[in-house]
């Protein structure tokens, strides 16, 4: 995973239970990276997944909830540091439409040795169809940053999450339509 991901996730932490919390998580036995990140560095999954299994013990908050809310803020930081994807955007479903061919396009040609899921889109009677995939269990971080994309434009849509073929955190299917069509 990017750098990136985990600076934000600890920037999180630190700004919801303080320093003190950013250091118990940094000092797990168990991470591969001896707790030290860095914006541009790759470090494996499984560091995020155990940090956010201890803070999880911590809080009390369920990790699915956690990721999610990560997700949340992910979208955050992405939108103030990386505002050139924003530019001429007018909607959520134009944002996600575009993760593939716009944002994942550029971010392979930055990093081309980037883990990217995926995410395939089209259009049903339903509205907005996003398949996601990925070789990492992150499908409770993408449902965060499309809830936060819907919030950062003030779309009235909605989020039904189905389970994906492999059923699990690796793959989902997001069904994102207008709040009054109900699913």
């Amino acid at each position: 995973m990017k750098g990136v991901v985990f600076t934000e996730f600890l920037e999180m932490v630190e700004e919801a239970h303080g320093i003190v919390f950013v250091d118990v998580l940094t000092s797990l036995s168990e991470l591969h990276s001896g707790g030290a990140y860095t914006s541009v560095g790759n470090y494996p999954h499984e560091d995020m997944l155990a940090m956010v299994g201890k803070l999880s013990e911590m809080i009390d908050v369920p990790p699915k909830n956690l990721v999610t809310t990560f997700g949340k803020y992910l979208f955050k930081a992405f939108s103030k540091n990386y505002s050139v994807f924003f530019e001429g955007i007018t909607s959520s479903i134009q944002l996600l439409e575009g993760i593939e061919a716009v944002i994942h396009t550029e971010v392979r040609k930055l990093y081309p040795e980037a883990s990217l899921p995926t995410f395939d889109c089209f259009s049903d009677d339903r509205g907005l169809v996003m398949d996601y995939s990925s070789d990492k269990p992150f499908a409770d971080l993408a449902e965060g940053l499309i809830q936060a994309c819907i919030s950062h434009f003030a779309d009235d849509y909605q989020i039904h999450r189905e389970e994906g073929p492999t059923g699990d955190a690796y793959s989902s299917r997001f069904v994102i339509s207008k709040a009054s069509i109900p699913q």
